[in-house]
């Protein structure tokens, strides 16, 4: 379940980057960040919680926790995070 939340946060951080907020400032299209930004909120949210889980249940240290916690702001970062044990 964690690597699938770490997917879907990569995939909707990049599609948000890559797709909807070029299209908002070069095209004045506002649906994709209307859309996108909400969806991509809400993985963040759960990535942050699999995290959390996932360095309970496994004992790591504050440090990895924390590395864990700030991968999700890179845009490849929760895939490293998720593929790294």
């Amino acid at each position: 379940m964690f690597k699938l939340i770490a997917y879907a946060e990569v995939t909707s951080y990049l599609l948000l980057l890559f797709v909807a907020v070029p299209l908002k400032y070069l095209a004045d299209q506002q649906l994709g960040v209307k859309i996108l930004g909400p969806i991509h909120g809400v993985l963040f949210v759960a990535y942050c919680f699999m995290v959390i889980r996932r360095s309970n249940a496994e004992d790591w240290s504050w440090k990895q926790t924390f590395w864990g916690l700030f991968a999700g702001i890179l845009p490849l970062g929760p895939i490293r995070i998720a593929t790294k044990g």
